[in-house]
């Protein structure tokens, strides 16, 4: 039976008053992948935030205090996130300083290989909220993710936010700058996140044929929608699982927990015959 990894990205930039399980200090988020990779996460993808006030921050220390934490009780790989401003130093420099120390070392490297309008949407108030949000990556920098993501030995993980992220990743194999196998996620855009392409067949089969040389491990995930309904459909065609409350808070939809929002998950990953993939098998499918 084929293995499937799950990828449960616990909190992003969510806040506690959307849905209460999400995490905001180091104790939590550790806390938190550390129950998720229990209920079945191989990877688990966190951002660090101000305990008090939930605010999205860079602060290594707690960054390291996640890492330590969170290895204590779990073999989970886990990658932290990039801040939005800054240049490709500023961004990355937390992989670095995070890698001098095997203890607090990221499991993955990464990039988000292009640029997108990640405006967030109500469609019961049609309304928009900050109509000036864009997600800036030039090629400039994404060649300084990947770079260094190389040399800090770490296989990145590819963020595609729409057809034109695939290309470019296209690109940075055809130079070398990338080795197979890829680690491509598929971020397609729900209703609360009008960006890129729908969660729906044609869309993973439309990514599916623009790689359909490329060897890689691809995951699919839904932006600012349930990705459950989803996760039949991509074990089906071979892909990996992302979940978790970052990119949906289930607000209006019983206030999951991200345990509970993988253990679904792999309840239909096991229903469709297959296996979910420990840490340990998710490492060697993924190679690193």
């Amino acid at each position: 039976m084929a293995k499937v990894i799950i990828e449960s990205a616990i909190n992003g930039n969510a806040m506690k008053k959307l849905n209460p399980h999400i995490a905001y200090s180091p104790e939590e988020i550790a806390n938190d992948a550390i129950a998720t990779c229990k209920a079945g996460a191989a990877l688990i993808h966190f951002h660090v935030r101000d305990p008090e006030t939930g605010k999205w921050v860079q602060d290594v220390p707690y960054y390291s205090e996640v890492y330590r934490r969170a290895r204590a009780g779990c073999k989970a790989l886990l990658w932290p996130t990039f801040p939005a401003d800054g240049d490709g130093a500023k961004r990355f420099s937390h992989f670095i300083e995070l890698s001098k120390d095997p203890a607090t070392k990221p499991d993955l490297g990464a990039g988000d290989m292009g640029s997108v309008n990640l405006v967030a949407y109500n469609p019961r108030t049609k309304k928009i909220h900050d109509e000036t949000a864009l997600y800036r990556n030039s090629y400039e920098t994404i060649r300084y993710f990947l770079t260094n993501s190389r040399e800090l030995g770490l296989r990145p993980t590819l963020q595609i936010f729409d057809p034109s992220f695939a290309r470019a990743a296209l690109v940075f194999l055809d130079q070398g700058i990338l080795t197979e196998p890829l680690l491509v996620k598929f971020y397609l855009g729900g209703p609360e996140l009008p960006f890129g392409l729908p969660p729906t067949l044609k869309s993973l089969e439309a990514y599916l044929d623009m790689l359909k040389d490329v060897r890689m491990n691809w995951f699919a995930a839904t932006l600012g929608g349930d990705n459950l309904p989803l996760v039949p459909l991509t074990v089906s065609l071979g892909g990996h699982v992302r979940v978790g409350l970052e990119d949906y808070q289930y607000a209006h939809s019983g206030q999951l927990s991200n345990p509970q929002i993988v253990e679904r998950s792999a309840g239909m990953i096991r229903g469709m015959g297959h296996e979910v993939a420990t840490p340990d098998e998710a490492r060697k499918i993924l190679e690193v």
